[in-house]
């Protein structure tokens, strides 16, 4: 009776140990990713801090802008030729219709 109580001791012992040694994996990789993260954040503010921003990277975001504006711009103003070719389209197609003999529906024998 008690080698059984030793041998669920024992064995309970061995997978608290396991159990202990997974979490402590675990924290091990926690602690590596998070080592990590810290020094990619403090890399990436570093570099886009706009008190240490290089002149290229500012010039480079204006550009951006500008050219995001100009885009608004040439999108509406080819939204606006569209509709005009549109009713251009319209207009031909009923000068078309005009040209044409007109059938008779019936035919006087």
């Amino acid at each position: 009776m008690i080698q059984l109580v030793i041998g669920i001791n024992i064995a309970i012992a061995l997978f608290g140990f396991y159990i202990a040694w997974r979490i402590w994996l675990v924290k091990r990789a926690l602690t590596t990713a998070a080592t990590a993260l810290t020094a990619w954040e403090r890399n990436t503010h570093r570099v886009l801090n706009p008190e240490r921003t290089p002149d290229r990277l500012l010039r480079g975001q204006q550009a951006t802008a500008s050219l995001r504006e100009k885009y608004v711009r040439l999108d509406y103003q080819l939204q606006q030729l569209r509709k005009i070719f549109a009713i251009a389209l319209i207009g031909l197609r009923l000068l078309q219709r005009r040209g044409r003999p007109r059938r008779k529906l019936w035919r006087l024998r």
